[in-house]
């Protein structure tokens, strides 16, 4: 097989997107005919446009509403593909893709239907021509791959071959066992496209929400294996129909593309691509501090509990620890993870503990991910990163590498790690441009064994926020990525004022949210006010002691419950930093609190609100009731 991607995929002219897809390094493209009505040369130019990039153009297409007809309307059908191949002539492509008909005064029928593609497949021969037939999902009378390959099979045409989309079977939850009993030489073009599992009719699904293999929730790897059983060796192209990718940057999208080819290919056991690592949890984060906000920044993390166990040999940067979790405050001025244009205190590296960081990286180049080696950023650790969409660093490691960076990297001054209530870190969420959210969902699932949880939407005053978890095998490792498209949401307003995607909290996992609120609450710390209404509502909705329910709007905590257990949350202020944490505490609870995200972000645009306005601000000291 090789790697081709329609130009209906992405943003521009015609010649923006081949000059997109040729440097993301494809081998062909799906020409969509709306791409060549508004180029403004021939169609000969148009494919000499694309050959001289170096590509091979698959097909143009689409041919719609051909089959099933009769009388005049049949001949003009007829007239129409010759048409449509005088057109392939001077592009200079041989495959013509033909989608199923939904023209009202077709008729039914799988004979019929397979006289009529006889009849255009004897018409293609004698031009050197192909065609290749797709079922749509929302075709009139074939809306199933089965029906569409049954046509072609008694159309029994050497010039007539199928089409697999792997949006129009799954979207109609076909049963994907035929495809391996079909002969690879007898179809012509495989489409791929992942999609988001929503409940909606199949032509506004397909027209809005396709994204990339590794970006949807459809089994890709179930459909590749069938296929492998095809022994297909033709294209494998990328059909994707995305309001996102329409609006986006054609090369990000363009090298997305590829990524999730090679990821596809991954699925079919390619021997030069390591299979995909676990990340067995968050080894630590890496904030670039500005000085002025060092000290306060000190001041929450030891009232959370976490300690200063050493500081860099060289560097001006000190590691805070607790538990299993670690914290490196950096406050050089040239630290590589921190984005170009952004001053403020943010979280700009993180470290993905795994279990072969070398197969991991490995994958990662075969995949076509950028790969930061330390010497490139003059680093004196040994530790080689991912650079994200955002700009930021994702370090790769294993625990041979964790010991040996803190005893190299943090030798002064160190100090036992406290052992208090925090355990670990619990999540980590990302607020993303939606063609960001789109690409590191994908990096994240084609580089390491992650599942993702089902998409959802989280109320924001504002607008809806969209919402996906992806996490490892035992929930140690959770990674929110959140995405709107209203303009003022709170994902939005991050990635305005702070110049692009990135990380805007951190939640850390506490053992005891007794012990760490009241540390809170005695350091004075900050922390996000909740109505009492919210306590109001609580109390009806779960059967909790009165005592229990005033210490929770005492301390600002939220509370949630699902089959598996309990879950209680507890936010800081952000204050002049471009992130916040929040504190948790799960006894077995499986989620992130999502039934409590609109009390918090809309507890959190009120905050910011205030503050603005330089109106009062309410400290950890006063109660709930005093915020109704």
């Amino acid at each position: 097989m090789y790697s081709s991607i329609a130009t209906v995929c992405l943003s521009g002219s015609l010649e923006e997107k081949v000059d997109a897809i040729a440097q993301a390094g494809f081998e062909g493209l799906e020409l969509f005919e709306n791409d060549l009505t508004a180029f403004t040369g021939t169609p000969k130019e148009a494919g000499e446009l694309i050959r001289a990039r170096g590509l091979k153009l698959v097909t143009l297409q689409p041919f719609r509403d051909f089959e099933g007809l009769q009388g005049r309307a049949r001949e003009r059908a007829f007239d129409r593909a010759e048409h449509k191949f005088d057109l392939m002539e001077e592009l200079g492509t041989d495959l013509l893709m033909v989608c199923s008909t939904v023209h009202p005064d077709s008729l039914p029928g799988l004979s019929r239907a397979a006289d009529d593609f006889y009849e255009l497949g004897e018409r293609a021969a004698r031009r050197n021509m192909r065609v290749a037939y797709e079922a749509l999902a929302w075709g009139r009378h074939i809306h199933d791959y089965r029906d569409s390959w049954e046509v072609v099979r008694r159309a029994a045409h050497p010039n007539v071959g199928l089409v697999l989309d792997t949006f129009h079977i799954f979207s109609r939850q076909t049963e994907l066992g035929t495809i391996g009993r079909i002969p690879g030489d007898r179809i012509f073009l495989v489409q791929t496209a992942d999609a988001p599992r929503l409940s909606m009719d199949h032509l506004s699904w397909s027209r809005h929400y396709r994204c990339f293999p590794g970006q949807g929730e459809l089994q890709m790897d179930s459909f590749m294996g069938m296929l492998q059983e095809t022994r297909y060796d033709g294209p494998l192209s990328h059909e994707i129909f995305n309001d996102v990718f329409r609006m986006g940057h054609s090369d990000q999208t363009a090298r997305d593309g590829l990524r999730s080819y090679h990821l596809l290919r991954s699925m079919q056991g390619e021997s030069d691509i390591p299979a995909p690592q676990p990340i067995e949890s968050v080894a630590f984060l890496e904030i670039a501090a500005e000085p002025d906000d060092l000290a306060p920044l000190r001041e929450l993390l030891s009232a959370m509990g976490m300690a200063c166990v050493g500081h860099h040999h060289t560097l001006n940067a000190e590691r805070w620890a607790a538990g299993d979790v670690n914290l490196v405050l950096n406050t050089e001025a040239s630290f590589t993870g921190r984005v170009p244009g952004r001053d403020a205190t943010a979280v700009t590296a993180i470290g993905l503990r795994v279990r072969n960081a070398f197969e991991a990286f490995k994958r990662a180049d075969k995949l076509g991910y950028d790969i930061v080696e330390p010497e490139e950023v003059d680093a004196t650790h040994r530790m080689s990163a991912l650079r994200n969409v955002d700009g930021s660093l994702s370090y790769i490691i294993d625990d041979s590498q964790l010991s040996r960076t803190w005893d190299r990297e943090f030798p002064v001054d160190a100090k036992p790690v406290p052992q208090g209530a925090l355990v670990d870190i619990d999540h980590i969420s990302i607020a993303l441009s939606y063609h960001d959210y789109l690409s590191l969902m994908l990096q994240y699932r084609a580089i390491f064994q992650l599942a993702p949880t089902p998409s959802f939407d989280v109320a924001d005053p504002r607008g809806l926020i969209q919402s996906q978890v992806l996490q490892n095998h035992n929930g140690r490792f959770r990674l929110a990525l959140n995405a709107s498209a209203s303009p003022d949401t709170a994902s939005n307003r991050f990635v305005r004022q702070y110049g692009g995607s990135g990380i805007h909290h951190v939640a850390l996992r506490t053992a005891s949210m007794r012990d760490t609120s009241a540390a809170l609450q005695q350091a004075g710390t900050p922390v996000l006010p909740i109505p009492g209404n919210y306590y109001r509502d609580l109390g009806a909705r779960f059967d909790l002691p009165a005592q229990t329910l005033q210490w929770m709007q005492d301390h600002h905590i939220l509370f949630d419950q699902d089959k598996d257990g309990d879950f209680h949350q507890l936010y800081t202020q952000p204050g002049r930093k471009a992130f916040f944490f929040e504190l948790v505490q799960r006894e077995g609870y499986q989620g992130l609190g999502a039934p409590n995200a609109f009390v918090r972000v809309t507890a959190q645009q009120r905050l910011q609100a205030q503050t603005n306005d330089g109106s009062h601000v309410t400290s950890s000291h006063e109660t709930g009731e005093s915020q109704a």
